[in-house]
């Protein structure tokens, strides 16, 4: 929690899932309150003990899961399946970054191998094939490069999701799930519970009215229980033991990490090719006034 915001972190204590929240109790800019256990975001479930699937049932309310992975991570690593649990693929976007005309050829290919490693990487697969190292000894590569900017490079890889087509529609449908909710709780996830749920996170956030500032604070937040995943990340990349790879793991930390800079980015790309966070989901992402209501209701109270 951030007193001066007044952001509650809501972590949700689970065994198998990591950054698990509840967003109740983060606060609107008129003075309004999500709702506890309505609203819940968290990275993958499949390492879920039985103890996790009771406190998200029984505790916690949830009645919908939507899963925003790749179909790659979802087969490899599966969802539990959940008596009284419905469970929806709602991908942010594809391997292959299917429809992903606004990217360069290269900016295409490095985002692949980006998304490729991360993925590898995350879930500690520590059996890996060639097309698997290949992945990961591209990114190896692109950070060992001169004068490489991590956060340049994260802030374009943001803005390009800006107005990523696919994405949009995904976004889209992430928000129509959440509008026809009909009871209990609502959980979304990614592989880390970082960037793909993020993303949704703030845009959600900004719907039911929290202000921008409140949630950049929030975003950063999540850092905190990535820690260790990250560290293992960066030990994959560049083996401490080996010299020089200090300088090169503290420029992967700024890609595999949280920084809150990256969802200003994301705010600021929206504002510079929308004008305005409103605009683009009005616009791009379809939520209209009603739509603004209705999750208004369902989701805050006085």
């Amino acid at each position: 929690m951030t007193e001066e915001t007044g952001v509650i972190m809501g972590k949700i204590p689970l065994q198998g899932v990591k950054n698990a929240r509840d967003l109740g109790d983060i606060e609107t800019a008129d003075g309004k309150r999500i709702r506890n256990r309505c609203l819940i975001k968290c990275g993958q479930l499949c390492g879920a003990t039985q103890q996790d699937i009771e406190v998200l049932r029984d505790q916690y309310g949830v009645k919908l899961i939507v899963d925003l992975r790749t179909q790659m991570e979802r087969i490899k690593f599966p969802d539990p399946e959940i008596k009284g649990i419905a469970n929806i693929w709602n991908p942010i976007f594809k391997e292959d970054i299917q429809g992903a005309g606004v990217f360069t050829p290269g900016e295409k290919e490095i985002l692949e191998k980006h998304l490729k490693a991360l993925f590898i990487l995350n879930h500690r697969w520590e059996k890996m094939g060639e097309t698997e190292n290949a992945a990961v000894e591209a990114v190896r590569e692109m950070i060992q490069k001169e004068k490489f900017d991590p956060d340049a490079y994260m802030a374009r890889i943001y803005h390009k999701f800006v107005n990523n087509q696919v994405i949009q529609k995904q976004i889209k449908q992430f928000f129509s799930l959440l509008v026809n909710r009909r009871g209990g709780a609502v959980l979304w996830h990614c592989g880390a519970g970082k960037d793909r749920s993020g993303i949704c996170c703030a845009l959600l956030l900004y719907a039911l009215g929290v202000p921008k500032e409140q949630i950049v604070d929030y975003y950063a937040s999540v850092e905190e229980s990535s820690e260790d995943t990250v560290d293992y990340i960066l030990e994959k990349l560049f083996p401490e033991k080996v010299p020089g790879n200090r300088e090169y793991q503290e420029l992967a930390r700024k890609i595999f990490g949280v920084k809150n800079c990256y969802i200003e980015a994301f705010f600021d790309a929206i504002e510079k090719d929308y004008i305005s966070v409103d605009n683009y989901l009005q616009k791009a992402v379809e939520l209209h006034v009603d739509n603004i209501v209705r999750l208004k209701t369902l989701y805050l109270r006085s």
